[in-house]
């Protein structure tokens, strides 16, 4: 059965025939629980008559008490030519003939609805022929109590729906358990867990769900191998060209040694310059990649104390700018993490924060401690930055249109690299405007 539409369907049908079953099966025991046998009303009948022969009408009446009490049930006996020895039956069956025959019922024990309703009908009396002596025919007609008969509909319908939320809950738990599993992995994996896969026990099944597992599976392993092939570019890429721009360093040095024109000594200097930026960038591209296999070296850090060093350097360096850098909040005392990496994606943002501030801004670094995770956020003053703009912030090589036009410097790997040292600590890192003006970037880091 390769077909899934063709496993729902059988499970379906099951369980549908399971809930019938059990609603047929239920309702035939009611109704041969309600029934007498006849061989038993056939040898109470015969024991009535003979008593009624033998000792007269009030024998009877005794015995046939003590037989309705043991059957649950009325007994009435008529002869054949019609005249009722015990109490009559109602005269349509549906309804008492009077006070005196609903006093009569309820003293066997066959008590009229007070609703009104039928209690009891042909369905449910038992018809025995009884010959007594000299071949006198007697009719004996049994009724069960009304009270047993009000068991089985209520019986049944309880039963049936418990029969369909059980079929119901194993149909649910097939079809949805594999998925749920499928989608904790698929999770797994978009948050940069590479090694995740779906496990071998499902992905072995031979429906379409286990085909969907073996082909996430496959795709897991082509988007790995295309990643680490990336990354290894990158890495081999940027050291190989960290060493043509040192002889090209070595060049400009002898060049600049030399006795040349000051119009060649400009163009010098602006090679020089050039080189640096490019080796600066180089440098960003090899942390990227270090950063994307997680090599983080954990660690108690004292949170507050090592904060305040980022803040006071922070502060060192813009102050000739007039710029501004306060710290607030005391709590959490210690976050366990990589100091260092930490430091690195703190310091891009706060630097990042203080360029857009501008002359006399004014940055604001606070803490708080909420469900288990350590909150920092650094909030400026600047001009923001668009709201359909404010996810594209942490892509790498990212910049705002603004930002180029402005010529702020840089490569838009500082706040990717953030993220990516928030994220390898299991955290995550967002921006948002605030309302009074400027950006609020906020780390969320777990304390554990």
């Amino acid at each position: 059965m390769k077909s899934t539409f063709l496993r729902v369907f059988l499970v379906v049908l099951l369980s549908n025939t399971v809930v019938v079953s059990i609603g047929l099966t239920i309702v035939e025991f009611v109704q041969k629980h309600n029934q007498v046998s006849a061989d038993l009303l056939g040898d109470i009948g015969v024991q009535l008559v003979a008593g009624y022969e033998k000792f007269g009408l009030a024998a009877l009446k005794e015995e046939a008490e003590k037989a309705e009490k043991r059957l649950s049930g009325s007994i009435y006996l008529y002869q054949e030519n019609g005249k009722p020895l015990l109490k009559p039956l109602p005269k349509n069956f549906r309804e008492t003939d009077g006070a005196d025959s609903s006093a009569e019922l309820g003293k066997a024990g066959a008590r009229p609805r007070a609703d009104g309703r039928p209690s009891a009908d042909f369905l449910h009396s038992q018809f025995i022929q009884v010959i007594g002596a000299n071949n006198v025919q007697y009719l004996l007609i049994f009724r069960p109590n009304p009270e047993i008969d009000s068991l089985a509909p209520g019986l049944v319908i309880a039963l049936s729906l418990l029969g369909l939320l059980v079929s119901s809950g194993v149909l649910a738990y097939w079809l949805l358990g594999p998925l749920l599993k499928l989608q904790r992995v698929a999770r797994l994996f978009g948050q940069g867990d590479m090694s995740a896969r779906v496990e071998d026990k499902l992905a072995r099944r031979s429906d379409a769900v286990g085909k969907l597992a073996q082909e996430f599976n496959e795709m897991a392993v082509r988007i790995e191998t295309l990643l680490s092939s990336k990354e290894r570019l990158m890495r081999d890429v940027s050291h190989e060209l960290r060493t043509p721009l040192a002889r090209m360093e070595v060049a400009l040095t002898i060049a600049e040694d030399k006795h040349g024109l000051e119009t060649q000594k400009s163009y010098l200097c602006r090679i020089r310059t050039e080189l640096h930026e490019l080796d600066e960038l180089i440098g960003q591209v090899l942390t990227l990649s270090r950063l994307e296999a997680a090599a983080l070296s954990k660690e108690t850090v004292h949170l507050q104390e090592w904060l305040d060093e980022i803040v006071a350097d922070v502060s060192f360096e813009s102050q000739l700018k007039g710029i501004s850098v306060t710290k607030s909040g005391d709590l959490p005392k210690t976050l366990l993490g990589d100091p260092l990496q930490l430091r690195h994606a703190i310091e891009n943002v706060l630097r990042n924060a203080c360029f857009y501030a501008g002359e006399g801004g004014v940055i604001e670094v606070a803490t708080e401690e909420k469900e288990g995770n350590a909150l920092i956020y650094v909030r400026d003053n600047g001009p923001g930055v668009p709201e359909e703009k404010l996810e594209k912030i942490f892509h790498a090589f990212y910049r705002s249109s603004e930002a180029r036009e402005a010529n702020s410097g840089g490569f838009g790997v500082g706040l990717t690299i953030s993220k990516r040292i928030i994220h390898a600590h299991k955290g995550c890192i967002e921006a948002k405007n605030r309302p009074q003006g400027g950006l609020e970037v906020c780390f969320k880091i777990p304390l554990v």
